[in-house]
C-alpha cells in the first residue's frame, strides 16, 4: 500500500483549517492577493466531476462545488450543505433540509430543485447512485429548502453515498447545469463551494486558477477531511501543470511553486535535503494496489494456481520497488482494507 507523499515549502508557513490540520505551504505574496501555487498530480484536461472519474478533477471540483455531506477523518458522513435529515420508520423515505446561507457563484441561492437535478445526473453515473436509482420511487423538491427521496426498499448507506469522496462525488450544481446529459460534459462551472473557477484563465495542459468566493458561508464545526468548516485563508490558487518531475522539483526548490502534490520517489531524498522544503504524508490511508487475475481463463480458473501465486508474491518487494526504503511511505500488511481501518470504527 502506497502512502502518497506531499511536498510543501516551509518559508512563511501558516495554518489552513480547511486542510484538517496539515500545515500550509509558503504563499507567494502578491500586491493584490495571497496566492498558492500548486503542482497537481495530473493535467486538468476536463472539468466535469460527474462525466469524468479522474481524481485530479475530483480534487479541483471539491473547491468549486459542495456536497450535501462530507466524510470526516473517521470515515463517517457529516452534514455539509444539509441542516437536517429525517428517515421514516420503515426506512423508505428520506427528507432533507438545506442549511441557510447557501449561494451559487452567480449570486443565486441554492434551492432544492438544484439538488434534485444534481442528484439525478449523479445517480446516472455513480455506482452507489445507480443502486439508489434502481430502488427509487421518486426524488422531489418539497419546497425551496426541503427535498425528499422515496425508495422501494431501505438503503442504509444513503448518507455515505451522498458524502463519499471517491469519484464521481455527489456535487451540487445549479439546475440549468445539472440538466446536462450525464454522458456529455458541462461547459459552465458554477458551484457553491469556497472557491470560484476562473474559466477565462484556464489553459488545459498548463494552468487552472481558483479564486476565493467571498459569499461562501462555512459550517461552524472544526474541519475534518471534507467535513466541517471550510475556512479559506488565501485569495487565489494557481494550479501549475508540470508533467516532467525534474522540472517540478526544480521549480519547488527555486520557490517558483509552493506545493507539489505527488513527487516521484527517486527525487524525494534530494528534496528532503533542502531545509526550506518539508516532505509529508498527506493521506495516512494511502492507496491500495490490487493484483487481480482473470478467473475465467487458464491457468487462473484453477484456485490452486491462484493460491500458488498468492504465496509467491511479496507485498514488500512490490512496495519497495515503488517507494524505495522509506518505511513510513508503505504498509506491507494491506489486504482488502487498510491495516488501520479497524481502528477508525
Amino acid at each position: 500500500m502506497d502512502r502518497r507523499t506531499l511536498l510543501k515549502g516551509l518559508a512563511g508557513v501558516s495554518s489552513l483549517a480547511a486542510t484538517g490540520g496539515v500545515s500550509m505551504p509558503a504563499l507567494s505574496q502578491g500586491a493584490a492577493a495571497r496566492t498558492l501555487r500548486f503542482v497537481p498530480q495530473a493535467n486538468l484536461a476536463n472539468f466535469d466531476p460527474v462525466w469524468g472519474t479522474q481524481y485530479v478533477v475530483r480534487n479541483a471540483a471539491a473547491m468549486v462545488w459542495d456536497t450535501l455531506y462530507g466524510i470526516d477523518a473517521t470515515l463517517q458522513p457529516q452534514r455539509q450543505m444539509v441542516a437536517s435529515e429525517e428517515l421514516s420508520d420503515d426506512g423508505l423515505v428520506w427528507t432533507f433540509r438545506l442549511r441557510p446561507g447557501l449561494k451559487f457563484h452567480d449570486g443565486e441561492p441554492v434551492l432544492s430543485k438544484d439538488v434534485v437535478a444534481s442528484l439525478t445526473r449523479w445517480s446516472a453515473r455513480d455506482p452507489m447512485g445507480l443502486m439508489i436509482k434502481a430502488i427509487q420511487n421518486e426524488l422531489t423538491a418539497v419546497d425551496d429548502k426541503t427535498f425528499k427521496w422515496s425508495l422501494k426498499q431501505p438503503y442504509p448507506k444513503m448518507l455515505f453515498a451522498l458524502g463519499k469522496n471517491n469519484t464521481p462525488c455527489a456535487f451540487i450544481m445549479p439546475e440549468r447545469i445539472a440538466q446536462t446529459d450525464p454522458f456529455k460534459q458541462i461547459t459552465e462551472y458554477v458551484g457553491s463551494g469556497p472557491m470560484k473557477f476562473a474559466k477565462s484563465e484556464w489553459v488545459p495542459g498548463a494552468k487552472a486558477v481558483f479564486e476565493k468566493f467571498a459569499d461562501y458561508v462555512p459550517r461552524q464545526e472544526k474541519a475534518s477531511w471534507l467535513a466541517g468548516g471550510k475556512q479559506i485563508l488565501i485569495d487565489r490558487i494557481e494550479w501549475i501543470v508540470i508533467p516532467d518531475p525534474a522540472t517540478a522539483a526544480a521549480a519547488l526548490q527555486n520557490g517558483e511553486v509552493d506545493w507539489w502534490e505527488n513527487p516521484i520517489t527517486d527525487l524525494v531524498p534530494v528534496l528532503k535535503k533542502n531545509r526550506n522544503i518539508s516532505v509529508d504524508i498527506a493521506d495516512p490511508l494511502g492507496n491500495i494496489g490490487v493484483f487481480r487475475m482473470n478467473h475465467l481463463h487458464p491457468p487462473f480458473n484453477d484456485v490452486k494456481a491462484r493460491r500458488a501465486i498468492l504465496t509467491a508474491l511479496s507485498q514488500e518487494d512490490y512496495m519497495r520497488a515503488l517507494v524505495g526504503d522509506d518505511t513510513l511511505a508503505l504498509e506491507t500488511a494491506a489486504g482488502f482494507l487498510h491495516p488501520g481501518y479497524a481502528a477508525l470504527h
